[in-house]
């Protein structure tokens, strides 16, 4: 897919340009001296808007308006406001920031405006946008009030191009759009031609947003790994019991269809020989787990009254033979509970087999991504910002925030 990106514009000079950036970040409320503090604890997403913000401020625009929403409030909510992320912008931008001390109305009255117009600083953050209704209903009067503000509407927040929401989606009708410089490497990431073998590995909860992946890849991955509470549903529907695990019985009948696709796999096309083999040609399911207790128990050996919360010692071998064989991998979602250590062990172990690796690596989703958090990523390894919206742009869905950014 090529995208337009903000490179392609010739005279940026002495424009005003509105920036979609991801603040979405996650927040911890911590209190120190009786004070009660909020705390950033992950800047990726900040760090990726960056660059463009700096290339924009090397072309001589006249002014950047930074917009982007966090959390879910119910209105004007100040544990929701995105004074840390200006006081982080603050120390990564060669100027300062300028924080609205108002926020938004019902449409971003004239007013409001006015004052932004009228505002002598380079950058200006406006406050969450999502303060205001107006923003999740794709409001085109919202929409159209913030592109009056701007000549030229910028997309840096990959993570939130799938959804339906003024800023992202009813924005682009009114001013030319393009993609920032992070957005433009996530799209050419996840647009690259596949080497084979390829290997997909789906964890984590949803079951929602991975059975469109898993369908669309199920004829041309060389693999597809299941793990997490994911799996749950397919080793079900294969008539294992998985006591009292993390089913989402309203999917049952798609992973059923699914699993109809494929052959049953014969053990001598891989390089191991699992005792109990409820795996599908091409789809493997665990054939251990790590149950509440901590125990490592078969498929055969799960009481009703347990919860699968890990992928075993059997499964990491098997998981990790076949992602060594791999071209390209790409990961999103945990094998298991992973905020809790006890049952991070699988996760971390097929991190450890993919930073070894040479393949062709794409990692998304943030739980996904706090795995590497710290780490010496190799330049094999690209790590998306987003997880819904790269598991639906790798479905093969368009999404909102690219309408007309692609060429």
């Amino acid at each position: 897919m090529k995208i337009k990106s903000i490179k392609s514009t010739k005279n940026l000079k002495g424009k005003t340009v509105i920036v979609r950036c991801d603040f979405d970040v996650p927040l911890k409320q911590l209190t120190t001296n009786n004070q009660q503090l909020t705390k950033i604890e992950d800047y990726t997403r900040l760090d990726a808007c960056l660059p463009t913000i700096k290339y924009l401020l090397k072309k001589k625009v006249k002014k950047i308006i930074l917009i982007g929403s966090l959390g879910r409030p119910e209105g004007e909510d100040n544990k929701f406001s995105l004074t840390p992320v200006l006081k982080y912008l603050n120390k990564k931008l060669p100027v300062t920031c300028y924080q609205l001390p108002v926020t938004f109305d019902r449409y971003l009255s004239k007013k409001t405006q006015e004052k932004i117009n009228v505002i002598p600083d380079k950058i200006v953050l406006l406050e969450n946008l999502r303060f205001s209704d107006r923003e999740q209903a794709n409001c085109k009067r919202l929409a159209k009030n913030l592109a009056s503000l701007a000549n030229i509407y910028i997309n840096e927040s990959f993570a939130m191009s799938h959804r339906t929401v003024s800023s992202m989606n009813a924005i682009q009708d009114y001013l030319p759009s393009y993609a920032g410089l992070h957005l433009e490497k996530e799209i050419k990431n996840l647009s690259a031609k596949f080497k084979k073998p390829l290997v997909i590995i789906i964890g984590g909860a949803k079951i929602e947003t991975k059975l469109p992946v898993i369908n669309h890849f199920i004829k041309s991955a060389d693999y597809i790994l299941v793990g997490g509470a994911t799996a749950n549903n397919f080793l079900k529907v294969k008539g294992v019991d998985v006591g009292q695990s993390l089913v989402e019985d309203k999917y049952i009948k798609e992973a059923e269809k699914l699993l109809k696709k494929q052959k049953t796999r014969n053990e001598k096309q891989i390089n191991f020989k699992p005792q109990l083999p409820v795996t599908s040609y091409q789809l493997l399911l665990p054939l251990d787990v790590i149950t509440q207790d901590g125990k490592n128990k078969s498929l055969n050996e799960i009481k009703k009254t347990d919860r699968i919360l890990d992928i075993g010692p059997k499964t990491i071998i098997l998981f990790n033979g076949i992602i060594k064989k791999a071209q390209t991998v790409i990961w999103n979602g945990p094998m298991g509970l992973f905020e809790n250590q006890k049952f991070a062990i699988g996760t971390h172990k097929i991190a450890d087999t993919i930073l070894s690796s040479k393949a062709q690596i794409l990692v998304g989703g943030g739980e996904t991504n706090e795995i590497f958090k710290n780490k010496k990523i190799p330049k094999n390894i690209f790590i998306s910002t987003g997880g819904g919206a790269m598991l639906e742009f790798l479905a093969g869905k368009k999404l909102p925030g690219l309408k007309k950014l692609t060429k």
